[in-house]
């Protein structure tokens, strides 16, 4: 009977694990867009604040205003969104992650604007429907990789978080 009982444990316990990971995995990518979304504050925000407040050029407005959000949202993420994984990792990897989140919002802005002109151009989409649907698939993408780049354990540091 007791084999049974065992048997039978592992079987649920096998079953529930991916159903763990999918709602930690979903419930991070729902704190990455609520960071995102304050991401979005902090940017509308500071643009104003240069250029209407400070009268910085509309250029140099946005650039500034997009590198806060971007501020923002790294530390952000790095606090709430991956905090025990932060944790885990050395606090002289922060600037690298820093430095990588930057480079894969840059190029996730790259994508940002190749698929509103893409979808506005090539299919006569809505600008506004467009900009939405690149936002979507961007977010994902920044998402994707930040999880695979910068807040992922490493194999020693996953033995130290087991050993625990």
């Amino acid at each position: 009977m007791k084999q049974y009982i065992d048997y039978f444990n592992i079987n649920s316990l096998r079953e529930k694990v991916p159903l763990y990971i999918y709602s930690a995995l979903l419930s991070r990518f729902f704190r990455f867009a609520v960071v995102g979304f304050s991401g979005v504050i902090v940017d509308l925000g500071t643009f104003y604040l240069f250029h209407n407040s400070l009268s910085l050029g509309l250029s140099s407005s946005a650039m500034l205003s997009t590198e806060m959000a971007i501020i923002n949202n790294f530390l952000w993420n790095d606090i709430w969104t991956f905090g025990d994984v932060s944790f885990q990792q050395k606090n002289s990897r922060k600037f690298q992650r820093f430095v990588k989140f930057n480079l894969i919002c840059f190029v996730g802005l790259i994508f940002n604007s190749l698929i509103v002109n893409f979808l506005f151009y090539q299919f006569q989409v809505n600008e506004y429907i467009a900009k939405l649907v690149a936002i979507a698939c961007v977010t994902l993408w920044n998402f994707w990789l930040n999880l695979k780049m910068n807040w992922q354990l490493t194999k020693t540091e996953i033995d130290v978080v087991v050993d625990i």
